[in-house]
């Protein structure tokens, strides 16, 4: 049973000229369209971008960096200012990275990285990005996403029973042993949209 007044349409298409569908109905009450929508706390847009997502994110980061300075004024130690932006800011950013990490254009990459570099020149306002991250025992967020997708891909092949196990490419079982053997058999991919998603793309690394 659905909800007419808790469910909304999401279309998704990238055709020039729109098709013009029918309102889907409801018990008796036509869904509202909408141009994004919230699944899973990823916001999810109609044409696949991650710039609505990411607006959220670094809403929602840039607020709790006024905790940052009140702690910071309170005179908490460094490495307890570290501590609370690691649980409290950078969570926010890391969640559900792998979903979209290796989808971000440059920019919105940027956009994510200035939180990490306003949040550490609170805490150190006399540093550079580079040294107080050398200091924070940090590396950049960019860096950081790339270690978190690397450790859930080396999880699902190593895990048979890990729920992403069984949309894999299949293995590569040569007949030769050669110097560079590659993992995974890829399969053709068309679009760069579909190929920067998470298990083509860390397919392809492994490889």
């Amino acid at each position: 049973q659905l909800n007419s007044d808790k469910c909304k349409e999401l279309r998704i298409s990238f055709a020039k000229n729109q098709p013009d569908f029918s309102a889907i109905v409801v018990d008796g009450q036509a869904l509202e369209v909408v141009q994004n929508a919230k699944l899973l706390g990823l916001t999810i847009s109609n044409d696949l971008s991650w710039n609505a997502h990411i607006e959220h994110v670094t809403k929602k980061a840039s607020k709790r960096l006024y905790f940052l300075v009140q702690l910071k004024r309170a005179n908490v130690p460094p490495i307890d200012l570290i501590l609370f932006y690691i649980t409290c800011i950078r969570s926010v950013i890391d969640y559900a990275v792998p979903v979209f990490h290796h989808s971000l254009p440059n920019y919105l990459i940027i956009e994510l990285e200035r939180i990490q570099k306003r949040a550490l020149s609170i805490i150190f306002p006399q540093l550079d990005y580079q040294s107080a991250l050398d200091k924070s025992n940090l590396t950049s967020l960019a860096q950081h996403h790339d270690e978190l997708c690397c450790n859930l891909f080396r999880d699902i092949i190593s895990d048979p029973s890990h729920k992403l196990h069984n949309i894999l490419p299949p293995r590569h079982n040569p007949k030769y042993q050669t110097r560079h053997q590659r993992t995974f058999n890829l399969p053709s991919i068309r679009t760069n949209r579909h190929k920067n998603t998470f298990i083509p793309y860390m397919s392809r690394f492994f490889n």
